[in-house]
């Protein structure tokens, strides 16, 4: 078998995504979905590795349960794309508007991000802008590295396996091969989300905190002696901060301080 997609899933219906795939599936092709619901609970990564184990196509694709597709070529895009090399990332694209008043922080985050990681951009920073939400891998080459399964919680999964790539230098070729994220969380569940992947990488060895952009911040800032300046703003901004970023026009920059602070903070708490 050429191709197996793989749909990691937790308590979320994606049938419609699984139905836009099946009009552009080859023959020579399978869709697997694996939910990791409460009973099972395996963690993010588990459940990635286990669909990849179960899988019968010499390529994996990976595709989070809350995309959907878009164009209609998009398998036919990344079965050309294997000539390219053994891991191929597509990208990720918004939906045209905020779909209700109560994402509107993940959705502008995520617009912006997509503003900012062009093509180009992951092109140059190959490793760095590797995601788990829509990429393309020899199964063989997975199955030699797998996801880290100490990671239970929410992020950072990815960021491991980027750097485990680049460890190996196996390249990553990035395509114009989109996906659209349409399951944006409310604020409240995305901002609880965000805190628990900075407690997870805040635990991480220093060298996989300097690939990700707020913990190298905040390490250069330590060697700056200013981490405890940024901790003390934190903690006494942090309720208007989050009154904010929980409100109807939440900003950014905001958005970027607490993430620093909160982090930040959980430096100075772990090594106390």
């Amino acid at each position: 078998m050429k191709l197996s997609i793989l749909i990691p899933t937790y308590n979320y219906d994606c049938s419609q995504l699984v139905q836009q795939l099946q009009q552009q599936l080859p023959e020579d092709a399978e869709i697997i979905v694996g939910d990791d619901s409460p009973p099972h609970n395996l963690g993010r990564a588990a459940r990635r590795n286990a669909l990849a184990r179960e899988a019968k196509g010499e390529w994996l694709l990976f595709i989070d349960a809350d995309a959907q597709v878009q164009n209609p070529t998009f398998i036919a895009n990344y079965l050309a794309a294997t000539e390219y090399g053994e891991v191929v990332c597509g990208g990720t694209g918004n939906l045209p508007e905020c779909p209700r008043p109560k994402a509107r922080l993940r959705y502008d985050y995520e617009v912006a991000a997509e503003k900012r990681m062009t093509l180009s951009y992951r092109r140059r920073f190959p490793y760095g802008q590797f995601t788990t939400f829509n990429f393309l891998i020899k199964r063989n080459l997975f199955l030699s590295i797998l996801f880290d399964e100490r990671l239970k919680e929410y992020g950072h999964e990815d960021t491991l396996f980027g750097l485990e790539l680049k460890k190996r230098g196996i390249p990553v070729y990035h395509i114009d091969n989109k996906l659209i994220h349409a399951g944006l969380e409310d604020a409240e569940e995305y901002l609880a989300k965000t805190e628990t992947a900075l407690r997870s990488l805040a635990l991480m060895p220093l060298d996989q905190q300097e690939n990700v952009r707020v913990s190298a911040l905040a390490l250069r800032l330590k060697r700056l002696c200013l981490l405890p300046l940024v901790c003390f703003a934190f903690k006494i901004s942090k309720r208007f901060l989050r009154s904010n970023l929980l409100g109807k026009h939440p900003k950014q920059m905001l958005f970027a301080f607490y993430k620093l602070g909160f982090f930040a903070s959980q430096m100075q708490t772990n090594n106390s």
